[in-house]
């Protein structure tokens, strides 16, 4: 028993440091589990955008072919023209349909680009992260196999002459998959929250483009003309695109999170390129108002559902922050006290000593 209450009192101040270090990097194993998971969907997701873009690209350089084509053919403008009015008619919806194929061509591959620059520079954040937590947690496993290598040399097996010190360290165990669990749901919470933070940002500016087009739309009431026209045309497609970054946030949240609902619907009005601007008047310009209007509408529905869904979201976030944070007081609890049966140990040891 002399021996043992040495090899206690030798191992004392690297025991408390050992402990100190464990403390500081407990969170890092699990929260650099989060940030693999992480980083591995955002390069299948940007993997997955790239395959897309490839693919829109040539629809749009076809579409975008096939528009100049018709635009620019003499030859079928001409035959139109022999057929009268229906001829012209005929030619200019035809026309027309090649516009707005070309437009939604571009579109979706533009929405596309803006939405790989986003997972882009979400995955340099991600392996910015990676690189601290990688540190954080080799210092916690260097910590963790230090203090398994002293406490095995000292309690090695079974200890039934140190009375609850088999159940404390099985105490210890269960606390740990606790607090891992615990700081696990966090980390899932909290990337949901983020996701919807930015939904909310990028619907904020869908919702400013909006008000710029019911600007530019009310100005064309009174004889805007073409530039006027254009300007509320730009607006709208900065608005789609924003509206469709927000729902790929609003699919990440999801996908994180199951218990985030879809967002309500939100549809776009573009309006029509040729009655709209080629063949405007107060008529369609005022038809034109109320669409977008309309479209407002919905957006600003859209804003009030997300902001529910952040605050849930929000309260999610904060009962697992509190999980966490009772399960760290736990595991911080359970090692004190095994720590503290141990030292009673050998504090008996001592005193069996004394009266011998």
């Amino acid at each position: 028993m002399s021996q043992l209450s040495g090899t206690l009192r030798e191992a004392a101040d690297n025991n408390a440091e050992l402990l100190s270090e464990l403390s500081v990097t407990d969170y890092a194993p699990s929260s650099l589990g989060q940030n693999v998971s992480y980083i591995a969907d955002l390069k299948a997701q940007i993997a997955s955008t790239d395959e897309e873009l490839a693919r829109l690209h040539k629809i749009t350089e076809d579409e975008k072919k096939d528009h100049i084509r018709y635009r620019d053919s003499n030859v079928k403008r001409w035959a139109h023209k022999l057929g009268g009015s229906k001829g012209k008619a005929k030619f200019e919806s035809r026309s027309e349909k090649e516009e707005r194929e070309f437009l939604d061509a571009w579109q979706a591959e533009r929405s596309a680009k803006e939405s790989r620059d986003e997972l882009a520079a979400a995955l340099a954040g991600a392996e910015k992260d990676h690189s601290h937590l990688d540190s954080e947690a080799k210092r916690h496993d260097k910590a963790q196999a230090a203090l398994d290598a002293l406490y095995q040399s000292i309690f090695d097996g079974p200890t039934p002459d140190v009375p609850g010190e088999d159940q404390m360290e099985s105490n210890l165990q269960q606390a740990k998959q606790h607090f891992d669990q615990s700081q696990a749901q966090t980390g899932t919470e909290n990337m949901a929250l983020q996701a919807l933070q930015r939904a909310d940002q990028t619907l904020f500016k869908a919702a400013k483009y909006m008000e710029d087009a019911l600007d530019m739309s009310r100005a064309d009431m009174f004889g805007g003309g073409t530039f006027v026209d254009m300007m509320e045309r730009d607006a709208l497609a900065n608005a789609q695109n924003h509206v469709n970054m927000t729902l790929r946030h609003m699919e990440e949240a999801r996908r994180i999170q199951p218990a985030v609902e879809q967002l309500t619907e939100i549809n776009i009005d573009h309006g029509h390129f040729f009655s709209d601007v080629m063949f405007d008047n107060i008529f369609s310009d005022m038809d034109q108002h109320d669409r977008i209007k309309n479209s407002n509408a919905q957006l600003h529905n859209a804003i009030g559902h997300l902001k529910s869904q952040l605050d849930q979201q929000a309260s999610r976030q904060k009962s697992a922050d509190a999980g966490v944070r009772n399960a760290a007081a736990n595991l911080e609890g359970t090692r004190k006290e095994l720590q503290r049966i141990r030292a009673q140990a050998f504090e008996m040891v001592n005193g069996a000593q004394g009266a011998s």
